[in-house]
């Protein structure tokens, strides 16, 4: 009898045991469900903020017409349209625009059936975001799972991102509202949970830390894979500095209004001899010279003001705001002297030289102009002999149509 009770006496405490350890797993798994809920929330709204702060600063760049879009709601049409054919790249799926005051000017068409501007009340998302100069996000769900994808009008998750519209001269016109369909994003964080989830299963209270940390590397690694795919459409990936396409998209933003462009410095920067160099030691010699120079060029620039691109093949240009003659000249002059740090490539060493059309912006420049004007004058130091830096001057016009017509007879 005695032996009886002993046994039940262990069999209640292993039964006690464990429910104990299912409760604990229980209270860690609602927990640890809890945190990673939170995570895959936020993640969410990092994804949707850098997407709507890139798409923003895309806008302001490229599209003349932006900021009498944002202040009046009137713009070209031909822009509106273009902006609403790049929504798919970036899983956008309308805008609104808002004016100091938070009154809405400008809504895109779009398949959301939600409007926060009725009556041309001031929206405070849009009045928040501008006042304070930082994003406002809001992550909606649309659980109606009954209703088909096909025809569904609203994602199953979006965001709303509140953008204040900053120029790049640093003025505050207005605030962009982008919803962002995030719905792909985060299936993606829950598929990558339910992965993380088998080792719930099969751990102990012990290692319930392991999953977690797993979890939010995977977390941390589709951020950083989505990250890098926005940054491939900016940098050219050999150098890495900005491609021609980021560099003509600056260069547009800078000369947005003709009547302010004056103070803005061109240089348009050539590698001597760098067929000469890839037919020599090779093209990976020649891709070894080319990070090189990219690298020179960045530690010569001001870092706040001044952009490096590489613009062709062996061809690199610096784009600087709001920059004096004096300051300009330096700034070349530096280029120049840093241009003489050898490169070495497998025991090989080589001196590079560079040629440089140097060119300061007037009011009434457009883009087109200033570029034209720094490849004249590369071309005129090219001509020169190469190794040097020379100025636009208004007589490389004539020179330049005296040569082709050399050329042609």
């Amino acid at each position: 009898m005695n032996l009886w009770r002993l046994y039940d006496r262990h069999r209640y405490t292993v039964l006690a045991a464990a429910a104990g350890t299912l409760a604990l797993i229980g209270i860690v798994w609602i927990a640890l469900d809890t945190l990673i809920d939170w995570q895959v929330q936020e993640a969410i709204k990092r994804n949707a903020q850098e997407r709507a702060q890139h798409w923003s600063q895309n806008f302001l760049e490229t599209t003349p017409s932006a900021v009498t879009l944002i202040q009046t709601g009137e713009g070209d049409m031909e822009d509106i349209n273009r902006l609403e054919d790049s929504f798919a790249l970036v899983n956008i799926i309308r805008f609104q625009l808002f004016d100091q005051n938070g009154k809405q000017t400008f809504l895109s068409n779009g398949s959301l059936e939600r409007s926060y501007s009725a009556e041309g009340k001031p929206n405070k998302n849009a009045l928040l975001a501008f006042n304070t100069g930082q994003p406002v996000i809001e992550v909606h769900h649309d659980d109606n799972d009954e209703q088909p994808d096909s025809a569904r009008t609203v994602p199953e998750t979006y965001i709303e991102a509140y953008v204040p519209a900053i120029t790049a001269s640093g003025e505050k016109v207005g605030t962009i509202e982008l919803y962002v369909d995030a719905t792909a994003f985060e299936e993606a964080l829950e598929e990558t949970f339910q992965e993380v989830s088998l080792y719930l299963v099969l751990g102990t209270v012990l290692i319930v830390l392991f999953p977690v940390a797993a979890f939010v590397r995977r977390t941390q690694q589709l951020m950083h894979n989505d990250k890098r795919m926005l940054e491939l459409t900016r940098y050219d990936q050999l150098t890495g500095v900005l491609n021609r396409n980021s560099v003509t998209q600056h260069l547009k933003a800078l000369f947005i209004d003709p009547d302010r462009a004056d103070g803005t410095g061109v240089l348009f920067v050539d590698v001597d001899y760098f067929k000469q160099v890839n037919d020599q030691y090779g093209h990976a010699c020649g891709d070894v010279l080319l990070k090189h120079i990219a690298s020179v060029l960045k530690s010569c620039i001001r870092l706040k003001d001044d952009v490096v691109g590489r613009y062709g093949g062996d061809e690199f240009v610096i784009l600087c705001r709001n920059i004096t003659q004096d300051e300009f000249r330096l700034l070349y002059d530096r280029v120049m002297e840093s241009a003489k740090t050898p490169c070495t490539h497998e025991g090989n060493t080589y001196t590079p030289s560079l040629s440089v059309g140097a060119y300061l912006s007037q009011r009434g420049d457009t883009e087109k102009t200033a570029l034209h004007r720094a490849d004249l004058a590369v071309y005129a130091a090219k001509r020169g002999g190469r190794n040097r830096v020379v100025e636009y001057s208004s007589d490389l016009e004539g020179t330049f149509k005296e040569d082709s017509a050399k050329q042609s007879a």
